[in-house]
């Protein structure tokens, strides 16, 4: 990786600091938020789900989408840097911003689980799932408006993955081997779980991966 890519990351890294820095604090404010008896459990998961969603889609769309509305990557190009080198500075950057966010949440919600007595130990394995179901499924979003030629294209993509939060939860959390441990005083990392988990890090690699081979390798990215 030469300095003027790592410079590239970095940019991205000093843009979107206001955004890993709001959605980290709006990640733990809304487990807080949780804290506070039933209501306040349902707001705030609520709440943690939406900051999560809301972070990767607001990346996508200034990291990419914006850039090429307003021919700022045409400036970008312009400098000794290829379509390559930008695609992977541009991806490693706005994954970097994104598992800031992420990762702040998800530890926040598993300390809620584990650590307040009234919330049963048996959903750790259902919020491992659903943070990891939303880290593919960012990888999925960003690997889509790179490969989006229109904004009608980068608007359908936003569309389809947060509906895909939905499906996710009435597809998964109805599950035997989900639903039947979900209350239970101790966490259950059965088969089920393990395959769940074993098809999110199969799409997880494969979104993050093929901007390399699919994007990188375009005459034209604009």
């Amino acid at each position: 990786m030469n300095t003027l890519t790592r410079k590239l990351i970095a940019k991205e890294l000093y843009v979107n600091r206001g955004f890993m820095v709001i959605g980290s604090a709006a990640g733990i404010v809304s487990i807080l938020i949780a804290t506070q008896g039933q209501i306040g459990f349902n707001i705030g998961c609520l709440t943690w789900l939406t900051t999560i969603i809301a972070m990767g889609v607001m990346l996508a769309i200034y990291g990419v989408m914006h850039e090429r509305k307003e021919h700022s990557l045409e400036f970008v190009l312009s400098l000794p840097v290829s379509i390559a080198d930008y695609v992977r500075a541009k991806v490693i950057g706005l994954w970097i911003c994104f598992l800031v966010v992420w990762l702040v949440s998800s530890v926040a919600a598993l300390l809620l689980v584990f650590l307040k007595e009234s919330v049963p130990d048996g959903i750790a394995p259902y919020t491992v799932l659903l943070c990891g179901f939303m880290l593919a499924n960012f990888g999925v979003l960003l690997c889509g408006m790179f490969e989006a030629r229109s904004e009608a294209a980068s608007t359908a993509m936003i569309v389809v993955t947060n509906m895909g939060i939905s499906v996710f939860m009435f597809t998964v959390g109805p599950m035997n081997g989900i639903k039947q441990t979900m209350w239970n005083a101790a966490p259950s990392w059965n088969e089920t779980f393990w395959i769940v988990l074993g098809c999110e890090l199969a799409v997880l690699l494969a979104s993050f991966a093929l901007p390399f081979f699919l994007s990188a390798r375009r005459r034209d990215f604009f």
